[in-house]
């Protein structure tokens, strides 16, 4: 009996052994599992801290950038496709981009008078909102950017990545839109992109995007004083007055023929238009000068409207002249002279409508097949 409980004291000992021995193991093993766990999540965090510590960089290189001297009115103007990489890479940054497309003054010079009326716009838009966007909001608070970035070779497939297809186009990337280079587009949302110039629609646009109450602007109110009332019914009052006078005078005839010529001159000169879609009196080409003719079928300056309606007005001036004025001139010296001078000026007058319109329209004009 003695000799069968040392035998069983003996295999307890050698399981209790075996059994610290394992426990042992698994303390050593759970202890390098929480190190390893540890040094990771330290890892992370360090990361997290290096990224956050980038950003902030980031943030203040633009807030410098929007300062800067050389900076128009706080716009940003970037031309290298790195430099805007590196302010959009990323699933977040402390800020916001607004970034509009700029094209090269020599681009420009081949576009219409619409698309570098739009150039203009946008510019002057972007510079408001700037201005808006300062006057409440401190400096070291700014966390809303602006930016131009210039359309070239090196840019060209960053845009073709944002997705921009058309001029002007205006793109807002938020503080949390994941950016990545590797993927073929930005992803950027519908609403996040303005494709107008107008100061009043950007507003609206970066209000709707924010939602700051910021842009806000309010709709003006047209009004009208009692003293309009009276000076529009006094000019009235006083032209039917007028227009009596020269019909007692027997001189509404006379009146209605140059009232028609006025009409006819104003109709084809295009000011209408003109006026409709806002165009300039005259643009300016790459080097500041004043340019009256567009060479662009679809739009014209004002002043192009006024010069070429002027030169039919001088055309059927010289075909009435000449056919119902002079020839009835008793003085042969008058007649001859006024006959010659007319019909020159107006064929002149008319090689120079055809010469602006073959110009403009890059079209060769034909009368019965032969080319003049």
């Amino acid at each position: 009996w003695g000799w069968g409980c040392v035998a069983t004291l003996r295999v307890r000992f050698a399981a209790m052994a075996t059994f610290f021995r394992l426990e042992k193991r698994l303390v050593l093993a759970a202890l390098v599992a929480g190190l390893l766990i540890g040094s990771l999540g330290l890892g992370a965090v360090e990361a997290k801290k290096k990224k956050g510590a980038v950003s902030t960089e980031k943030l203040e290189e633009l807030r410098s950038l929007s300062w800067d001297a050389d900076t128009k009115e706080g716009v940003i103007f970037l031309t290298k496709a790195e430099d805007v990489e590196g302010f959009l890479v990323g699933s977040e940054r402390p800020y916001s981009l607004v970034m509009s497309v700029v094209l090269l003054d020599k681009m420009l010079e081949n576009e219409g008078v619409k698309t570098q009326k739009h150039a203009v716009a946008i510019t002057e838009s972007l510079r408001a909102a700037v201005k808006r966007y300062r006057q409440s909001v401190a400096r070291e608070e700014e966390d809303i950017f602006f930016v131009q970035i210039e359309f070239n070779a090196d840019t060209q497939a960053l845009f073709q990545k944002m997705e921009v297809q058309s001029f002007p186009t205006t793109l807002v990337v938020r503080k949390k839109d994941k950016i990545a280079l590797k993927d073929p587009t930005f992803k950027i949302r519908g609403d996040a992109r303005f494709t107008q110039s107008s100061k009043k629609e950007f507003f609206e646009f970066l209000e709707d995007t924010f939602s700051l109450g910021i842009f806000e602007i309010s709709d003006e109110k047209i009004s009208i004083s009692v003293f309009n009332i009276v000076v529009g019914y006094t000019l009235i009052i006083f032209m039917a007055r007028v227009l009596w006078k020269l019909a007692k005078a027997g001189l509404m005839v006379p009146l209605m023929a140059v009232g028609s010529v006025a009409v006819f001159w104003f109709s084809t000169s295009g000011i209408i238009k003109c006026i409709i879609h806002s165009l300039p009196m005259v643009i300016a080409d790459g080097r500041g000068n004043a340019q009256v003719f567009v060479q662009d079928n679809r739009n014209q300056t004002m002043l192009e409207g006024i010069v070429m309606s002027s030169a039919y007005l001088v055309i059927t001036l010289c075909l009435s002249l000449f056919t119902f004025f002079f020839p009835y001139v008793k003085n042969e010296t008058v007649k001859n002279v006024g006959l010659y001078t007319t019909f020159i000026v107006g064929v002149m007058g008319y090689l120079y409508v055809l010469d602006c319109f073959e110009w403009k329209s890059h079209m060769t004009t034909r009368i019965y097949g032969w080319n003049i």
